[in-house]
């Protein structure tokens, strides 16, 4: 059941969500987001809507999820639960908007045929579209959300040092997938955070490559990247080892990238801006060469989504990251057709700098 402190920070949030309504001019506010219903309400199900007026909270779900409601649905002031199959029709029934003027919804949420039953489901109220009012809330963790995803963080770190004592030539990227996947449920994930990365070889060089059935051999790079769920919240990890001893290339690669993750982990504080942490590390990978080789953003939010904001990229230059997000740093670089590296670390940002939460050895171990 939901604890006083998860009240109490969903009725907080839902203050912040609607001061942000009134900067938008909306007095209603169509959430379908299924994430973003489990950070307002505590609803971990796959089926949901909720509707945010001014002092109401309407939440639809139907009659498949009604003990769960019960269970998880947080009790703030002027929640109305809605068991019905047609979320719709019931909320026409039940004239959830009539003393709404302005609705506002998420047209990158919406799909055409929701829009059509919204629009005669909340008439005469006016549909608004309006940007993701949801996710900006969401960058600031409470310390029960951090403490879940320090657990997920330290479940992924205990599996990969799991993996360096069985790993071997001769197993195939999906055992070594299917090792990380059991061993991290068996320690209490809820899921994996997303498809399994395991990439050996060549193959090394293929950012988001899937595990496949290749097998792994002496002298290959292999990396590795998953995550696990905690309450609903995620972990997201990336390692690179050897199998074997590494050539001098793979050693003087791996070095520009270790200088350039521990480059961003100290530039990393509260307040720092996104792109400026982007180029603590991309630059020190530029200066030795590999720039163009180093294809992706340095990291990105965590949260009850693997990937949530702040992104932290060189072309956000406007976005600041603030106390109590927890983002990843995660630098790599990539030689086609030779091998490729990453090194990724969930961390807690904090007043006076970065609170590591993954703690698998990130040197390059060779097994």
């Amino acid at each position: 059941m939901p604890t006083a402190a998860q009240v109490s920070a969903a009725t907080e949030r839902l203050s912040q969500l609607r001061a942000a309504m009134r900067k938008h001019d909306v007095d209603g506010l169509v959430v379908t987001d299924l994430p973003s219903i489990r950070y307002l309400l505590g609803y971990s199900g796959s089926m949901g809507m909720a509707i945010i007026g001014k002092r109401s909270v309407h939440f639809f779900t139907n009659d498949l999820y009604a003990v769960q409601v019960e269970q998880e649905v947080y009790k703030i002031d002027g929640l109305v639960k809605v068991i019905d199959r047609d979320f719709w029709g019931a909320a026409k029934n039940g004239k959830v908007a009539a003393k709404m003027k302005r609705v506002g919804f998420v047209p990158s949420q919406t799909t055409v045929s929701a829009a059509q039953a919204m629009k005669k489901a909340l008439a005469p109220a006016k549909l608004v579209e309006v940007p993701d009012l949801v996710s900006p809330i969401t960058q600031v963790k409470t310390r029960a959300e951090i403490k879940s995803i320090a657990s997920a963080a330290a479940m992924v770190s205990a599996a990969y040092e799991q993996m360096l004592g069985i790993v071997k030539p001769g197993m195939t990227e999906h055992e070594v997938a299917t090792f990380l996947a059991s061993r991290t449920r068996e320690l209490g994930s809820e899921r994996d955070a997303f498809d399994i990365i395991v990439v050996a070889g060549k193959r090394s060089a293929m950012p988001h490559g899937r595990a496949s059935t290749a097998k792994l051999a002496k002298g290959d790079v292999v990396t590795v990247d998953f995550g696990c769920c905690v309450d609903g919240l995620y972990s997201d990890m990336t390692r690179t080892f050897c199998i074997g001893t590494p050539t001098k290339q793979v050693v003087e690669v791996f070095a520009v990238l270790y200088d350039a993750h521990l480059s961003a982990l100290d530039a990393t504080k509260a307040g720092v801006n996104a792109a400026e942490l982007d180029h603590a590390a991309r630059s020190v990978i530029e200066r030795a060469g590999y720039g163009e080789y180093f294809r992706h953003s340095l990291g990105h939010g965590l949260g009850y989504e693997v990937h949530e904001i702040p992104r932290i990229s060189y072309a956000n230059k406007t976005g600041i990251v603030p106390e109590n997000a927890v983002i990843t740093i995660e630098p790599g670089i990539y030689l086609p057709g030779q091998f490729g590296m990453r090194i990724e670390d969930d961390v807690l940002v904090q007043k006076k700098g970065a609170k590591i939460l993954t703690t698998a050895p990130r040197e390059l171990v060779v097994v």
